[in-house]
């Protein structure tokens, strides 16, 4: 199928697709705590590159989440690697250059010494990269890659289709949030007629949740509760996880549940993580809420649908009671 490529994207595309050919060996790194999209846009290029000839490296600072692992070439990230190996670095689905990670001990790769491609759909991204294919009108990273493959008029075999389609389904909330157009249902459909495991794909992502993992979602719903401003709130620590058998990666799907609050503006979902960090997790169905700029107020960002944030620190409950008499005599409020 034929598809749409804004003169920017196309400009970018031509820039990577020369510094890809061009290169031998080519390190492509998924953002920090990879999720689905971030694990099959790097997993799909990888195998693009290496069908015609490329020596490719899948790296990460975190290892591919569980409901990714069936995927081709799932099992061969790794969780450093060597600058001066490579000729190339790619950098996928990575919003804001500190999910990257890499950079911090590695700052060579910002030093435009060799090329270092962006590929991403975030709203946040600032075109860390001395090459930008990035398009944040785009659902998923996997949507961009999908339209790079046919520009470099790469093969889409089977197992590159089921990683594309496992990154759109998966940021697409099972194509049902509102990134979901025309476009992506044809783009979905193709990858589908070319061979990818939907079956596996929609199992593995929303429909596999071992009892460990219901236990903390209980614990996290039955502490929610919507404030006074309109947002529904929750939170999550390490003492839950150790509770229930489970990590930080568990988390990932109870946020569905805190969005379908009625009327709430937007859910917040705040989680400890082993690393001494606050992740707070930002979803909305409103057309007139941005959360990536709320998210950036502490130095998140993201989409405006769908955004999060990280902050040193750990989670603290603040617990108030309030005694109110609504009586015409005697009227009083007092919080405790």
């Amino acid at each position: 199928m034929e598809c749409y490529l804004p003169e920017n994207l196309k400009t970018e595309f031509f820039r990577a697709k020369k510094a890809l050919f061009d290169a031998d060996k080519i390190c492509i790194v998924s953002h920090r705590g990879p999720d689905g999209d971030a694990v099959g846009s790097n997993l799909a290029l990888r195998m693009g590159l290496e069908s015609i000839g490329k020596t490719v490296v899948s790296a990460c600072v975190d290892l591919p989440p569980q409901n990714s692992a069936f995927l081709k070439g799932a099992s061969d990230y790794v969780t450093d690697f060597n600058y001066e190996d490579f000729d190339v670095i790619v950098s996928v689905d990575c919003g804001d250059l500190k999910l990257f990670r890499f950079t911090e001990a590695k700052p060579e790769i910002l030093s435009g010494e060799k090329p270092f491609i962006n590929f991403d759909h975030h709203e946040s991204n600032n075109n860390f990269g001395t090459i930008n294919p990035v398009d944040p009108r785009a659902c998923a990273t996997c949507f961009i890659m999908y339209k790079f493959f046919k520009f470099c008029g790469w093969n889409i075999s089977i197992d590159v289709a089921t990683a594309l389609l496992h990154g759109i389904y998966f940021d697409t909330g099972s194509l049902m949030h509102s990134n979901t157009d025309a476009e992506v249902y044809k783009v979905a459909s193709d990858l589908t007629m070319r061979g990818a495991d939907f079956k596996r794909i929609a199992k593995e992502l929303f429909h596999t949740t071992p009892i460990n993992r219901l236990r903390l979602w209980g614990k996290i719903m039955e502490r929610t509760y919507v404030n006074d401003e309109g947002v529904t709130v929750s939170a999550v620590g390490k003492s839950d996880y150790q509770a229930c058998g489970t990590t930080a990666k568990d988390n990932g799907g109870v946020i569905d549940f805190l969005n379908a609050v009625p009327e709430s503006k937007y859910c917040v979902l705040l989680s400890e993580d082993d690393n001494g960090i606050v992740k707070g997790s930002l979803r909305t169905q409103r057309n007139d809420i941005n959360l990536s700029e709320i998210a950036s107020k502490w130095g998140g960002g993201g989409h405006p649908k769908a955004s999060g944030f990280g902050l040193e620190g750990r989670l603290e409950p603040v617990i108030s009671w309030r005694v109110v008499n609504e009586g015409a005599e005697g009227a009083h409020e007092i919080e405790f």
